[in-house]
């Protein structure tokens, strides 16, 4: 389900953890459903453990999943709360919109990428 874009700008471990928030907001993953494990998630991609380690840490850190040792890891009924997931993309959006201020990009294009995003 995960899928790695090695030509993209963004983090692996970043793309990884906005995948698994997608997944849950979807409701793919629901509360208390175990994601599949960093080693499988590594096999499947093709991303070093580490790497997939450091997305399950921030998402862990950030309240979206729990990790139950010698099981697995778990969505958080705190994900659903829909605060957490909606805070962690506010800042996300808010690092890329800097980013598009600093290299001149106008509020208009910003709301025609947004629109064309949305039409995908």
């Amino acid at each position: 389900m995960i899928v790695i874009d090695k030509q993209s700008r963004t983090p692996v471990y970043e793309q990884i953890k906005t995948q698994i928030l997608t997944l849950i907001n979807l409701g793919i993953y629901k509360a208390d459903t175990k994601l599949p494990s960093i080693r499988q998630i590594s096999a499947d991609t093709g991303v070093n453990v580490n790497t997939v380690k450091k997305a399950f840490s921030d998402l862990e850190s950030s309240g979206i999943i729990f990790t139950v040792p010698g099981t697995g890891s778990f969505v958080s009924q705190s994900a659903f709360g829909d605060t957490v997931i909606k805070e962690k993309m506010r800042k996300e959006i808010a690092s890329a919109l800097d980013t598009a201020k600093s290299i001149g990009i106008t509020k208009a294009e910003i709301e025609e990428l947004i629109k064309a995003v949305y039409k995908e």
